[in-house]
């Protein structure tokens, strides 16, 4: 017994000490803009990130979408192109191939707009417009097609909106899923002939209370790969957050990484039949502030995940931690400086003052993972990158 008890110690003594971060370095971005949430994407030794930014000295807040790339994992960086939009945006980048990258944009305000540009050993084709009354998107590639994911608002609901695209052929839909209520799409899972995509469901308010989403439920909606057809959705939990939540796929199980309506714990609940039923849900972080789930990857045979805590009022900390397919956590490690955003960010009394809602994390090798976020450990946001082993 002394031994079994031993050993186990042992082990999660191990498992502890999961990651380590091998370095961060800043990118080299412009002086004249500061940067938010980004999207990062990797093919052999090619990084393509997708930045959203802001000038903050402008009169007006005048966004744009910043797209950089690396040649040799991040070493060096050069800035390929400025997407410009009249008010913030949600940029999300995918690779194709070598030197192939397709990029989305959504430009927010009274009404969104939603386009999609390829580059294509270098040269840009013209951007392709998916129409209005968009809001969060997302692209991915399967099987030689690629995917754009959004939201679309239309009267008092929020639809799915789904474009899948092979060889110059397209189809696309919009899926109703609740009537006259709002709900809130992540990043979908493929497998086998089917796409599993996370959403939550918001509550009611009665216009007074200080947490207005207290009645929320997370839900798991399984597409068919081919005509898009889609199954009923199925209750993952009623524990759960907003936008703050994250589904993926690692050794033939879900893991749902979700934030609760206060943001102030970050849990995790696993289905091992790929969502038709989900255990128990595990408390991973805690805050006695904020809490922010910036990203997530099965790596190897454990999930990576980044969040953000607010230490004390108006200083973030990103982290990064680990855990294995029993959920199993590692020691958290601190992924760079503590973020300190001052009033030159021009929009840290507006939103976004953590860097944004989501980051870039992508695996490499059997042992190394990449990270990309953006950060004010002298008071404005840069993008850093940062590379990460696991032991």
């Amino acid at each position: 017994m002394k031994n079994i008890l031993f050993i186990a110690i042992l082990m999660c003594f191990i498992f502890g000490s999961a990651q380590k971060i091998e370095y961060v370095n800043r990118l080299p971005f412009p002086d004249t803009i500061v940067s938010s949430e980004l999207a990062m994407s990797l093919h052999n030794e090619h990084v393509v990130a997708s930045i959203l930014s802001v000038n903050p000295n402008a009169s007006k807040p005048t966004y744009r979408t910043v797209i950089m790339e690396s040649y040799d994992l991040g070493k060096n960086w050069n800035l390929r192109k400025e997407v410009h939009s009249g008010a913030a945006a949600d940029p999300w980048i995918e690779t194709l191939g070598d030197n192939r990258f397709i990029f989305t944009d959504i430009s927010e305000g009274n009404r969104f707009h939603l386009q999609s540009l390829i580059y294509d050993n270098g040269m840009w084709h013209p951007p392709v417009s998916h129409g209005l009354g968009h809001d969060y998107a997302t692209v991915q590639t399967d099987s030689g097609y690629y995917y754009i994911f959004s939201t679309q608002k239309q009267g008092p609901n929020m639809l799915l909106y789904v474009h899948k695209t092979k060889n110059g052929m397209s189809t696309s839909r919009s899926i109703e899923v609740f009537n006259n209520v709002d709900v809130s799409f992540k990043k979908p899972i493929f497998f086998d002939d089917k796409i599993t995509i996370p959403f939550t469901l918001r509550g009611s308010w009665n216009g007074e209370s200080k947490t207005p989403f207290n009645e929320m439920t997370s839900w798991l909606l399984v597409l068919d790969k081919q005509n898009l057809s889609v199954s009923a959705p199925s209750l993952i939990t009623n524990l759960s957050g907003a936008k703050h939540h994250i589904l993926i796929k690692g050794n033939n199980k879900l893991y749902y990484f979700y934030t609760d309506v206060e943001r102030k714990e970050l849990s995790v609940i696993m289905s091992s039949d790929l969502g038709k039923s989900w255990g128990q849900s595990k408390l991973i972080a805690r805050s006695s502030h904020l809490l922010n789930l910036d990203a997530a990857v099965w790596h190897k045979n454990q999930a990576v995940v980044i969040f953000t805590n607010e230490e004390s009022e108006g200083s973030f900390q990103k982290y990064v931690l680990s855990i294995d397919e029993e959920m199993n956590t590692s020691n958290q490690e601190k992924l760079g400086a503590l973020s300190r955003p001052d009033q030159r960010n021009g929009w840290a009394a507006k939103a976004w003052p953590q860097g944004g809602d989501y980051c870039g994390l992508v695996s490499y090798a059997s042992d190394t993972l990449y990270a990309m976020w953006s950060a004010a450990p002298n008071g404005i946001f840069n993008p850093y990158f940062a590379k990460i082993t696991l032991k």
